[in-house]
């Protein structure tokens, strides 16, 4: 009876002994299949890149409209086989090309003036990778439209005002003015011209372009690479802040942002409480970038723009960059008022906004003359 119960506990140890060496070893097994499966997986996620691929068009600094049909290509070495590529314009993926394909047309949004950018990723048997990228230039494909004006009033002008910023609020004009050592900030009774207020900038500092956002007014330098941002009420000073661009010109309120223009042809969307740039669009009509943007205004989701040196002003879509109007003023002075004053300097600059009458106000640096107008 011994003997049988002791083979009997001795079967039955062999019998666990050998299900607990299957199960480990069960567990092994799947262990050792995921670890082998995250180790594929990661293969596939870390690309080996190779200089295979470029574009043949467009080719660097090209220029193509809005709405063409754009015929993309590209190349690529022959020691890599193409398994298939991805094309994206503007960070966008707008097609995949099959191994065979090298080539497709693409027309052109009226999405972005100025530079835009292509790139291709060709896919590579091996987990091999080309990447290239290709920048050209897009302008609009039209001129602007032509706009017509009827002159409402006029007003008078400071002489001594070297016209640099220029705002309308509830029947007061706010001025930025702007020569070194005599620089100002102004608050003007529009009907009478009587200057209710008046801040004077230090010696240092030449004053440009101006613009009211809430309860402040902001104010840029030129050369200083500084902003001052004032009570609008009482013209005390509340902060400054610097900047990157190597000068300021005009300034503007955008809804919630702020417009900028340096004398070139971006303009700077800024964030009003920070002073930093959000967005840069480049201004181009269908004749190509149009540089020296000067004083700004934001008039009906548009910003009207002087161009310095002429008297044009220039409307602008702040997302695209795309001129779309321009207004040509070259007779608001008579002969004889213009010979007083300096060709190279005195020219049209400020623009103003009433929201109200739907008008604008123009005049120009030391202008002896204040203009409201109606375009259509």
């Amino acid at each position: 009876m011994h003997i049988m119960t002791s083979c009997y506990h001795y079967i039955l140890l062999s019998i666990l002994l050998v299900a607990a060496c299957q199960g480990t070893n069960k567990a092994k097994n799947t262990g050792n299949t995921a670890v082998s499966s995250t180790t594929e997986e990661a293969r596939g996620t870390s690309p080996k890149y190779v200089k295979s691929v470029q574009f043949v068009y467009p080719m660097k600094g090209d220029t193509c409209q809005f709405n063409q049909e754009l015929k993309i290509v590209y190349a690529n070495n022959k020691r890599y086989k193409i398994d298939s590529a991805h094309l994206f314009f503007n960070q966008k993926k707008i097609a995949t090309l099959d191994s065979t394909t090298k080539e497709y047309i693409f027309k052109l949004p009226k999405e972005k003036c100025g530079t835009n950018t292509l790139k291709v990723i060709a896919f590579h048997p091996d987990s091999k990778q080309g990447v290239a990228t290709q920048s050209f230039i897009v302008k609009p494909d039209k001129a602007p439209k032509s706009l017509s004006y009827q002159l409402i009033k006029t007003y008078k002008h400071d002489t001594d005002a070297s016209t640099q910023g220029l705002v309308y609020i509830d029947g007061i004009i706010y001025e930025g003015t702007g020569i070194k050592g005599h620089s100002s900030l102004r608050k003007i009774d529009l009907e009478s011209n009587k200057t209710l207020a008046t801040l004077g900038l230090d010696n240092q500092y030449f004053g440009e372009g101006i613009t009211v956002y809430k309860d402040k007014i902001y104010q840029l330098t030129w050369t200083s690479q500084k902003a001052f941002v004032y009570d609008l009420a009482s013209f005390t000073l509340l902060t400054t802040f610097d900047y990157a661009m190597r000068e300021g010109w005009g300034l503007t309120t955008m809804n919630d942002k702020l417009a900028m223009s340096d004398g070139s042809h971006n303009l700077y969307h800024l964030d009003p409480e920070l002073f930093s740039v959000i967005k840069t669009v480049e201004v181009y009509d269908n004749k190509g970038p149009v540089v020296h943007l000067n004083e700004l205004e934001y008039i009906n989701g548009y910003i009207w723009a002087n161009e310095w040196l002429t008297d044009r002003i220039v409307v602008i879509d702040p997302q695209s960059g795309e001129v779309v109007q321009e207004l040509l003023l070259p007779n608001l002075l008579t002969a004889a008022e213009k010979a007083k004053l300096d060709q190279n300097d005195d020219v049209l600059n400020g623009i103003a906004y009433n929201e109200k009458k739907g008008t604008i106000y123009v005049t120009g640096k030391h202008w002896p003359k204040l203009f409201e107008i109606k375009t259509y």
